[in-house]
């Protein structure tokens, strides 16, 4: 047999079958694993480019709607005391320094013993006009009072300025972002110089990666073992901002470096730098974060951006690295080496020169702590929310940089509060029945304040405390006017007289004091009462009012008859009231808002101007979408409203608002004191011819209070006024044109003699006045007493019929 053949042995693999294999799988992983790779790459390249151009060209930030104060204006007269003026520039953060060192936007100097002020105003951009801001020099007399304003510049005389509104509150969702938006072309170049050199000296030069900053910060993660060294361009800062979290991690890193190409490849350098300066991380204050260059100016330098030295702009460069930590305010000594460093790294750079170098370090490091009060008049900011609400979406207000402006005096809003925390603090320990341990059963007080001429809302508090009640009692409450309610039927009886009705009803008419029932409809019966059962008997309209009789005043309504009552009441804005004779003595629930509208009427001389709170909403680029237009009606003749005026007078005067006169309140002023028979309510209502203010007192629950509005509303309601008024021009109730002024004898009503032993001024329409001498004080007469008054003429008639 043959033999089996011999095995061959495997040839060894060679170079060309190792290499033509290797070809094989490469060609397999091109063909079947590149293009869905490049696929997936290009892909999410796209979707990054769509996210990164959706950003950039559309809306980046939400920025809060803020909402302003009115501005000041001041002129000379006026007190700096009064005008609670130092207060005011503190909130607005003004800054004192030396006299004749004042160069700079928002800084003064006060010199008591030449009587010398300077101030550099701010600029402001108001709703129609924009104002850069200019130095004035103030004179003043006696350390206090405005003499004279200047130029200093031109010496041109100066007649008033203006101190810019507050800011007072925003409107946000979640965190509150102060953000102003700005041009590159508006921030100094020596600031963008400073943020270069300390966060991308490089970047005009890369194209949003930076190679060189890479490989130094890789070989520092490398040699660490973690991700510590930042190789961020300023171009990732900003996708980092706009799009990712703060997570340290290489994929988060990759995603940056892409988005930043896709930015650097869309817009020009410009552009980015410009979102940068505004989008940047600066700090907080309160609850708001400080973000952009030009807040971060405002906040810690309480200048512009142009006002800035050199110090302190390479300090808040320095700052972007670490906001917190290198805050001027908390840390400066961290804060001045960070900024040394900054400017060393600008005069590596190129940027600056030695000598501004050597003159910046040397600059002492000097921010300025600012007002941080978040919110001045909560219960005000309330009513102008609600008001807003009504008329735009909630994602405008919250996103679209909205600025409110309103009506409010921060000054006499604090002036409000403290005299309602004041006065309930004496009320509480004067009569201890009325303390009380739970926050929610605490007694209460609320105050409102207008200028009735123009309807602006000076001041509103709601009540005691914000913290424990948002409700706010000025609008939202509905109480028992009381007392205050009475001048509406004596309103009522005098348009009787001037419409030539069957009654004739003048402040000297004459009417009794005392008990009676009111018999009405379907055989009703209504029995007012006095304040603790004390009835005058024979006493004019005038003396009725003063002293707030009950049954004078229903006996009044009853004449003229209860619907002349009802439709003056309509006319004064209290809307179709129910026809009980109750209604008279104030048995109707009202708001101090309310109330308050009906005496500004008064006030005005017969003019109806609704109450307002915003004057101007301008949006983000300067322009004002609504600006409030004046509405006024004329619902009652001035004639009428100057009667009003008139007994309201003699009610502070005589009456029962005289307490307001023993404590100090000496300028002309009317106005009523307001008590519920129950007593669970006390008010006073009450205006000079600028200035009109409600105050109510009582219980939540309507528990008693046993006050009048005497002693429970009118101290707080004269401490605010007294405080309020000092800075306006001091003016009285100039009369109507068809009204006479006659002196009178009030007790019989006649025109006065030389002998009549009280004499007393009288106000009558033209051709009512008394024409007679009173012919019961003549020479060697007795005279009449007061508790005696001759029952000449008869009631509800006028001497002269």
């Amino acid at each position: 047999m043959p033999a089996d053949p011999k095995p061959q042995a495997r040839r060894p693999w060679s170079l060309w079958r190792i290499a033509k294999m290797l070809l094989l799988v490469g060609l397999a992983l091109l063909l079947f694993i590149l293009p869905p790779a490049l696929y997936y790459f290009f892909t999410y390249y796209h979707e990054l480019e769509q996210e990164v151009v959706a950003r950039m060209s559309g809306k980046r930030w939400n920025i809060p709607s803020r909402i302003y104060s009115d501005s000041t204006i001041i002129y000379p007269g006026q007190s700096l005391k009064d005008l609670g003026f130092f207060e005011r520039l503190a909130r607005l953060n003004y800054h004192p320094i030396e006299p004749g060192e004042v160069n700079t936007r928002g800084e003064y100097s006060y010199d008591a013993k030449s009587g010398k002020l300077e101030i550099f105003l701010h600029s402001f951009l108001y709703p129609y006009h924009e104002f850069g801001g200019e130095l004035v020099e103030v004179t003043l007399s006696g350390n206090d009072l405005i003499q004279s304003m200047r130029d200093p510049g031109t010496g041109k005389p100066i007649y008033s300025m203006e101190l810019e509104p507050e800011l007072i509150s925003g409107i946000f969702e979640g965190n509150w972002e102060q953000r102003r938006l700005v041009r590159l072309s508006q921030i100094p170049p020596a600031q963008v110089d400073a943020i270069l050199a300390a966060e991308d000296h490089r970047f005009y030069e890369h194209h949003g990666v930076d190679p060189v900053r890479i490989v130094k910060a890789a070989l520092v993660d490398l040699t660490s073992h973690t991700i510590r060294q930042g190789g961020s361009t300023l171009t990732q800062q900003l996708m980092k901002n706009f799009f990712l979290s703060s997570e340290r991690s290489y994929r988060r890193k990759i995603k940056e470096a892409v988005m930043a190409y896709i930015a650097e490849s869309k817009y020009s350098k410009d552009e980015i730098l410009e979102n940068y300066i505004n989008d940047i991380y600066l700090g907080r204050r309160g609850q708001e974060g400080i973000y952009g260059v030009w807040e971060a100016s405002e906040y810690y330098f309480s200048k512009e951006p142009r006002d800035l030295t050199l110090g302190e702009m390479a300090t808040i460069a320095g700052m972007i690295s670490s906001p917190n930590r290198l805050n001027p305010l908390r840390h400066p000594d961290l804060a001045r080496q960070r900024r040394n460093e900054v400017l060393a790294a600008m005069l590596q750079d190129g940027y600056i020169s030695k000598v501004a170098y050597d003159a910046a370090v040397a600059e002492p490091l000097r921010a300025r702590e600012v007002y941080t009060e978040n919110n001045d008049a909560p219960y005000f900011v309330d009513y102008v929310k609600k008001e807003l609400a009504e008329r735009y979406p909630a994602g405008v207000l919250t996103a679209e940089g909205l600025r409110i402006f309103t009506t409010l005096d921060v000054h006499m809003e604090k002036l409000g509060e403290k005299a309602i925390r004041g006065n309930l603090a004496n009320l509480e320990a004067r009569y201890p029945r009325l303390a009380r341990k739970e926050e929610n059963q605490r007694l209460e007080e609320c105050l409102v304040s207008l200028e009735p001429q123009s309807g602006k809302i000076r001041a509103m508090v709601g009540g005691r405390d914000y913290r424990q009640s948002q409700f706010n009692r000025v609008t939202q409450s509905k109480r028992q006017p009381g007392s205050a309610f009475k001048p509406i039927t004596y309103l009522a009886a005098f348009q009787e007289t001037l419409d030539a009705g069957p009654v004739k009803l003048l402040p000297t008419s004459f009417i009794d004091d005392e008990q009676w029932t009111w018999q009405y409809a379907d055989n009703m019966s209504w029995s007012p009462h006095n304040y603790k059962d004390r009835y005058f008997g024979r006493v004019t309209l005038e003396q009725a009012l003063e002293e707030s009789m009950n049954a004078a005043t229903s006996k009044i309504a009853y004449t003229i008859g209860l619907d002349r009552v009802l439709e003056m009441a309509k006319r004064m804005g209290f809307g179709d009231l129910p026809a009980y004779p109750s209604i008279v003595l104030g048995g109707i629930e009202v708001s101090p808002m309310q109330l308050a509208t009906a005496y500004s009427i008064v006030a005005d001389y017969g003019m109806s101007v609704p109450p307002f709170a915003i004057t101007a909403v301008v949006d983000e680029n300067g322009k004002v979408v609504e600006g409030h237009e004046l509405s006024a009606e004329q619902v009652i003749s001035p004639d009428l409203a100057y009667m009003g005026q008139f007994m309201l007078e003699q009610v502070i005067n005589h009456g029962t608002g005289h307490p307001a006169r023993q404590m100090g309140f000496k300028i002309p002023a009317a106005g009523k004191t307001g008590t519920t028979n129950d007593e669970k309510d006390a008010w006073f209502a009450g205006f000079t011819p600028n200035l009109l203010t409600v105050v109510w007192t009582g219980f939540d629950s309507k528990e008693d209070l046993n006050l009048t509005g005497a002693q429970a509303s009118l101290p707080a309601w004269t401490t605010f006024m007294k405080a309020a008024t000092a800075s306006r021009p001091v003016l009285d109730f100039a009369a109507a044109p068809g009204i006479v002024e006659e002196r009178v004898d009030p007790l019989t009503g006649y025109k006065a003699s030389p002998w009549c032993p009280v004499t007393a001024d009288g106000v009558f329409p033209r051709g009512t006045e008394p024409t007679e001498i009173c012919p019961v004080h003549k020479p060697g007469a007795i005279a009449a007493s007061d508790h005696a008054m001759p029952r000449l003429p008869d009631a509800l008639t006028d001497p002269n019929d």
